[in-house]
């Protein structure tokens, strides 16, 4: 409802209508807010706006500097390019020359090789044949050695069952020593005993002869000579 179509209705007894006023204010009221939130809405919209830009803004700074960084690493390898390339142009010109020399010489070999063909081929004839005597010696070098392997693992066998003999042999060798050192072990022991018996026998027989030795020498004494008289 607008001003102009405003109407207040007026009361009996002077003035305007009450409710007629309420409605006026609620009325104004309820467009202000509106207008309120329209306001807010858009100062919303215009705070989210700005902050949009500010961080576009700063990626844009950001991509400005990374750009920036770019641009000095790609003229540092731009420099070092060129370095390179005034490098490389006397490097060319260095294999240039050296070309120029290879192919001098390659010519001159070439002169060389034509005056040596005859030998070269006289060279091929040699090495053919030797390439036949080194097959023939390595087939005969092969033989030789597959007859030496042969005669080796023949000798290797025999000379195990020689082996094999040689131990058994042992064994039984080992075996007739341990008897015959056993059996010479008890009879030089018997024989140990019996001379330890021998000489116990002499040794009672010697104490036995001295006893009469001294018996005898006790009843065969002397006489004790008769004093002297004094001589006055």
């Amino acid at each position: 409802m607008s001003d102009t179509e405003l109407q207040f209705r007026t009361a009996t007894f002077g003035g305007f209508q009450k409710q007629d006023v309420l409605n006026y204010i609620e009325s104004a009221n309820q467009e202000h807010r509106e207008k309120l939130d329209g306001l807010t809405r858009e100062l919303e919209e215009a705070q989210k706006a700005r902050t949009a830009l500010e961080e576009e803004n700063a990626q844009a700074k950001e991509q400005v500097q990374a750009g920036e960084e770019t641009v000095r690493q790609l003229e540092s390898q731009l420099e070092e390019a060129r370095n390179e390339a005034e490098d490389l142009k006397s490097r060319l010109g260095d294999a240039e020359a050296e070309l120029a020399q290879l192919r001098a010489a390659l010519a001159e070999a070439e002169g060389k090789l034509a005056q040596a063909e005859p030998a070269a081929k006289a060279y091929e004839k040699v090495k053919d044949r030797t390439a036949g005597i080194e097959l023939e010696a390595h087939c005969r070098a092969q033989a030789v050695q597959a007859e030496a392997e042969e005669r080796v693992e023949k000798t290797r066998q025999d000379l195990e069952q020689w082996l094999d003999k040689v131990r058994k042999s042992y064994e039984e060798l080992r075996t007739d020593m341990d008897a015959t050192i056993s059996h010479t072990s008890g009879e030089l022991e018997r024989v140990r005993t019996t001379l330890e018996e021998i000489t116990n026998r002499f040794c009672a027989q010697d104490e036995r002869l001295e006893k009469m030795v001294q018996s005898c020498i006790g009843e065969h004494k002397a006489p004790d000579p008769l004093p002297l008289e004094d001589k006055k």
